[in-house]
């Protein structure tokens, strides 16, 4: 097989090839990563949302076994 001489033109060329196109799989991971923090932002309001709904919910059951206890007095009461 014969020998090619590459000079440093054809090297650039070579390199610029490799290179070539590289920009494009960058462009796609970079939306993938503007999706994925989306999608941690909205999962994020969501957790917020429900340990609000969480609170409220313990809230609510606390004032519900407090009117309970009372009624179970009472009727304990009626009893006697």
């Amino acid at each position: 097989m014969a020998e090619k001489n590459i000079t440093i033109n054809d090297l650039a060329t070579m390199v610029q090839k490799g290179f070539a196109g590289q920009d494009k799989r960058f462009d796609a991971v970079d939306k993938r990563l503007d999706k994925v923090e989306n999608d941690i932002v909205i999962m994020k309001n969501d957790i917020k949302e429900i340990k609000y709904d969480l609170r409220e919910t313990i809230k609510r059951t606390d004032k519900l076994e407090v009117r309970v206890d009372y009624v179970e007095n009472v009727l304990a009461l009626k009893k006697n």
